[in-house]
């Protein structure tokens, strides 16, 4: 690891532009590289990337009449991509990816101050995942860990979720989540928070941070100083957290003080404000009081500090862009996240620049912000060595190790939970004819393999000598789903039907929450009408996606095949059942 004294002297080294470039995150969507995408490295040169391989191109969805959409929409600038099909990126192998990520990094190292990139993501299980390659081991949020009563199956599947992005290239993860979920209703936090119990959060979230750290990742805590009791989704709105300042300090802080101690390398602020912080109700992404003060004065917080994806509408409702991004350097702000691929780029970075050399911002404050990115860059190696150039011989040895599909096996079936049960339903009798009705969700349209497919549940079934019929369905096609139901009740015993929460779908306040309720129960019940018993399997807890009036309810946690291959077990009384350990109808 590149020492101290290395690091003052790359950094000395470096220009002003040099300089501000490295507090700057851009997104890569895709899975090629453009001309604009090359320019970032060589014109701003940027920190690294958030790549999305999944997306062609990240262009940032607000609500219509959104005040934020003129100060995130841009005319197309000469050298941008500009798509007007609406398809994903093309899928290549792991090696084809890692050749292209290699590609950017010999770019960065041959030019402007030859520092490596870093590479970051989103990976926290179920469809929050922003890379799969087919083959690659997935696992349950990180509730599902947390009921397994196991801390340490936190640290292997984080280590695990390490290894395999390591194999790719991918060196930085926006992991673990130290939110609290106290709101039931809230939509953006739910099932990727461990619990609505701080201490369980404190605990598997160290675990978390411990994997991490064994897989050579930069772990990134968020967001700060604590999304979990809100009803609103920061995507769209500036979520106001109105807990008062002892609860904040008491259940909100708690995971953040307990990581830090422990070495947390970054942490990502939230877009919302909190007015027992900050009462000037500043969002927390730019507020002083909750950065500089609480964060680092008085937790001692000396690592990264970033921002969440800089134009959501929780900040972009607000404030113009390139001026929100010099006010959250002057709040204490190291890294700002800019996933947006477009003008916005040049914007902000010319922005920051202006602002050192107006004498808004120091440069000795730059200075403190780059040498925090570059020793977190220290910390993985990457100024050492090979400076992250992946070794292509590798790659798939790394990334399809049994021992990871071993861990996602074992989370998957540890995570599962039986939130209430009718009488003698569980384990279903030998002989038991089933009707297995599934619910396509965004997991299965986007991968539709192995790992995620609607009908898993049925075909695990069916393995295991179950009788069983099954029909699917998705937002247009339920009444053909339900008339094949009715047309096959006589000649089954048993309905099992699945629904899913997808946070992506709806804002879940109000409304939102209200549709997503109507329109489980309005199956549940339809289903119920045919005079059989009826098992609801679903990846959420929460009372926007499970009704008071279902009688047995099957919580996953994830909506791959691997933790529906655990439903039959559990079903089949092969897995012991297990309690959901809080009540997801209350808060903490």
């Amino acid at each position: 690891m590149t020492d101290t004294k290395s690091i003052t002297q790359l950094l000395n080294s470096m220009t002003l532009e040099q300089k501000i470039g490295q507090m700057l995150a851009l997104g890569f969507s895709g899975t090629y590289p453009h001309p604009d995408i090359v320019r970032m490295i060589e014109q701003y040169h940027i920190a690294g990337f958030r790549v999305t391989p999944g997306s062609r191109k990240f262009i940032r969805e607000l609500k219509p009449g959104s005040p934020g959409e003129a100060r995130v929409r841009r005319a197309p600038e000469s050298d941008e991509r500009v798509y007007a099909a609406k398809i994903a990126a093309p899928h290549v192998p792991p090696v084809e990816y890692v050749r292209v990520l290699n590609t950017l990094r010999q770019r960065a190292l041959d030019t402007g101050a030859h520092i490596p990139l870093y590479f970051a993501l989103d990976f926290e299980g179920s469809q929050s995942i922003d890379y799969y390659a087919p083959g690659m081991s997935s696992f349950p949020h990180p509730m599902g860990l947390a009921q397994s009563g196991d801390p340490t199956l936190a640290r292997r599947v984080a280590r695990a979720i390490g290894m395999q992005l390591n194999a790719v290239g991918i060196n930085w993860i926006h992991s673990p989540d130290l939110d609290v979920n106290t709101d039931p209703r809230n939509p953006e936090i739910n099932t990727r928070s461990y619990s609505p119990d701080p201490h369980i959060v404190a605990e598997y979230a160290r675990q978390a941070l411990c994997g991490f750290d064994d897989a050579n990742m930069i772990a990134t805590g968020k967001h700060f100083p604590g999304r979990g009791h809100s009803s609103q989704d920061a995507h769209f709105d500036v979520a106001v957290i109105g807990e008062a300042r002892e609860r904040m300090n008491a259940v909100h802080l708690a995971p953040y003080r307990a990581l830090i101690q422990t070495g947390l390398p970054a942490i990502m602020l939230a877009h919302s404000a909190f007015p027992a912080l900050d009462p000037s109700r500043e969002v927390a992404t730019i507020s002083k009081p909750i950065v500089t003060g609480i964060l680092r004065e008085e937790l001692g917080f000396d690592g990264v500090v970033m921002t969440d994806s800089f134009t959501m509408g929780g900040l972009a409702n607000r404030y113009e862009i390139p001026d929100a991004a010099v006010r959250a350097i002057e709040a204490g702000v190291d890294l700002v996240l800019l996933k947006d691929e477009n003008a916005l780029r040049g914007e902000v970075y010319r922005g920051l620049l202006d602002a050192v050399r107006t004498k808004r911002l120091s440069e000795e404050r730059v200075n403190q912000s780059v040498r925090r990115v570059l020793t977190a860059k220290a910390r993985i190696g990457l100024l050492d060595g090979n400076r992250g150039i992946v070794d292509l011989a590798r790659v798939e040895e790394k990334l399809f190790d049994p021992e990871h599909a071993r861990v996602a096996r074992e989370s998957a079936e540890k995570s599962i939970v039986v939130l209430r049960a009718q009488e003698n339903i569980l384990p279903l009798k030998p002989g038991t004819r089933v009707l297995v009705v599934e619910q396509v969700n965004a997991l299965h349209r986007r991968l539709n393999d192995a790992a995620a497919y609607p009908g898993a549940l049925y075909h695990a079934l069916l393995e295991r000598g179950v009788h069983a019929l099954y029909t699917d369905f998705d937002a247009a096609s339920f009444e053909d789903a339900w008339r094949f139901a009715q047309a096959r009740a006589a000649n089954v015993d048993v309905i099992v039907h699945t629904g899913y929460y997808e946070r992506a779908s709806a804002n879940l306040s109000g409304a939102g929450a209200a549709s997503y309720i109507s329109l489980n129960l309005e199956h549940h019940e339809r289903f119920l009408s045919l005079g059989k018993p009826t098992i609801f399997v679903t990846n959420s807890p929460y009372p926007y996606i499970v009704s008071p009036r279902m009688q047995t309810v099957i919580v996953t946690f994830s909506a791959f095949a691997v933790s529906m291959r655990a439903v039959a077990r559990v079903l089949g009384g092969e897995l012991p059942t297990r309690d959901l350990n809080f009540d997801p109808t209350k808060g903490y």
